[in-house]
């Protein structure tokens, strides 16, 4: 009589590559995993103004900077390659945009239209608790133009504008309108450091446009408000520095730490 076979346990397959649960799932007293920390914080560091064109940035080094692990700030760049805002490279490097004169004419010319058309929203929804935190950003503004202060200076400048398309209240023109920020971020950051290298030049081109934004605002005229976006990116000095940033830092592959 044939002995009985005992049933063996199941056997559990291991993966080879061990999943990064504690990277990825791993969340901040606001909810967010690393990846959307890394995310958030890379693509406001581009809006910003806190990279300029040709700059190469490894993986390495922008992990170090958040603070986070490997997989999430690895993710979070393709993600930002996906989107524009970064070139891929070999071993695990990225670059910033060089853009060519005819790239830069048709994002300005988007931009002219998207923006103004948010200013032109934003001055039908705007309360008095917004115009006052407008105002705010903009005496900080004014100070930064007084100190020379470039870098403080375009990260207010991005605060302002974006303030202003949420008030718009329309959320797939901030969509699109952020992803064509990704792309001339870096290339506006060259071309207010030329522009800051004339104290006169920058305090009038500085603070201006946004004086009458926030003046169309107050009297809630929406076709002023336009005008006045539209002039805050067009004006003939910030468009010359423009050509004269491209110029600079065409063909450039810089690289320094972050």
């Amino acid at each position: 009589m044939p002995r009985p076979t005992r049933p063996q346990p199941a056997r559990t397959r291991r993966s080879k590559t061990p999943l990064p649960i504690a990277q990825s799932s791993r969340r901040d007293n606001g909810g967010r995993t690393d990846y959307e920390q890394a995310y958030e914080a890379l693509r406001a560091t581009v809006l910003g103004g806190g990279f300029i064109p040709g700059e190469v940035l490894t993986l390495r080094a922008l992990r170090n900077k958040l603070g986070l692990g490997i997989m999430p700030v690895r993710e979070a760049l393709k993600r930002l390659i996906s989107e524009g805002a970064f070139e891929g490279l070999p071993n695990r490097s990225a670059r910033v945009p060089t853009l060519k004169r005819r790239e830069v004419e048709e994002i300005l010319d988007l931009r002219r239209d998207l923006e103004g058309k948010a200013a032109y929203l934003a001055a039908k929804n705007v309360t008095m608790g917004q115009i006052e935190s407008l105002r705010t950003l903009q005496e900080q503004m004014t100070q930064c133009v007084s100190a020379g202060d470039v870098r403080r200076y375009t990260e207010l400048n991005m605060t302002f504008h974006f303030e202003i398309y949420r008030i718009a209240e329309s959320p797939v023109l901030l969509k699109v309108i952020q992803a064509l920020w990704l792309r001339m971020g870096p290339l506006l950051t060259s071309s207010v450091m030329l522009i800051a290298r004339d104290r006169q030049m920058f305090d009038r081109t500085g603070t201006h446009s946004h004086e009458k934004i926030i003046d169309a605002f107050h009297r809630r005229d929406p076709s002023a408000a336009q005008a006045a976006m539209q002039e805050d990116l067009l004006t003939p000095t910030t468009a010359k520095h423009y050509w004269e940033a491209i110029e600079q830092r065409s063909g450039e592959q810089r690289q320094r730490p972050v």
